[in-house]
């Protein structure tokens, strides 16, 4: 799942005091930004087993501080924070907080059993990647019903 990852950035983005939509797309992505970070620096790690599922080759076998579900609400709440802090509006950080943990809801679709609660087995993932023929349509739905959304529910400024 990539562009489906967006959905919930577009959907929070059409509430009336919600952090701005670029500040989403960041929320959107931040446990995969997080976990290139923690793996370059050999924290998480992967590999690349060609056939592991259908649609890509990423072996996500350990990544419990961005992957697990603790981790992603962690990642949340520190975000979440650092919009509060910067804004000084709970329906901001709540908003962009919960696009954050977002992430961890949606990849549970699509992962191989890779994903965690706590960092721990037992392994999580109902293996979309696997199904290509569900998987995709699933996430353009996803942008796109998102899209028309946040379309009908948002104006350009006027000028």
């Amino acid at each position: 799942m990539f562009i489906g990852h967006f959905a919930p950035a577009l959907i929070v983005a059409a509430r009336p005091k919600a952090a701005g939509l670029g500040t989403l797309f960041v929320a959107a992505q931040l446990i995969d930004i997080g976990f290139a970070s923690l793996l370059i620096a050999g924290v998480e790690a992967m590999r690349i087993v060609p056939g592991i599922t259908a649609m890509n080759p990423m072996d996500l076998h350990h990544m419990p501080y961005t992957h697990s579900l603790l981790g992603a609400l962690i990642w949340a709440a520190i975000f979440g924070a650092a919009i509060w802090f910067a804004t000084k509006r709970k329906e901001a950080a709540i908003g962009a907080a919960l696009v954050v943990a977002s992430h961890w809801f949606i990849d549970l679709l699509v992962h191989i059993p890779d994903l965690t609660l706590y960092g721990l087995p037992p392994k999580l993932g109902f293996g979309l990647w696997n199904h290509p023929s569900i998987a995709m349509p699933l996430e353009i739905a996803l942008i796109g019903g998102a899209f028309i959304y946040y379309w009908r529910r948002t104006e350009a400024p006027a000028g």
